[in-house]
C-alpha cells in the first residue's frame, strides 16, 4: 500500500469516515473545494518561489564568475 504523510489507506479511510460525519456531506464538499484551492495556491506560491531563488542564484554564480575572472 502507497503511504502519504505516513499514513495509510485505511487509516485516510477512518479520517474522511470522521469528517463526514463531523462536517457534514455539504460542508464537507465545501471544506474539500476549499482545501484544493489552498494546496493550489500554496503550490503556486512555492513554484514561484523557487524561480525566484533559482533566478537570485543564478545571478550570484555570475558575479563570482565576474569576480574570478577579474582576479586572473
Amino acid at each position: 500500500m502507497d503511504r502519504i504523510f505516513g499514513i495509510g489507506m485505511n487509516e485516510l479511510f477512518v479520517i474522511f469516515l470522521l469528517a463526514v460525519i463531523v462536517l457534514g456531506p455539504e460542508r464537507m464538499v465545501r471544506t474539500a473545494r476549499e482545501a484544493g484551492k489552498l494546496i493550489r495556491n500554496l503550490k503556486a506560491y512555492f513554484s514561484s518561489l523557487t524561480d525566484e531563488l533559482k533566478s537570485e542564484l543564478d545571478v550570484l554564480d555570475e558575479i563570482k564568475k565576474v569576480n574570478e575572472e577579474l582576479r586572473k
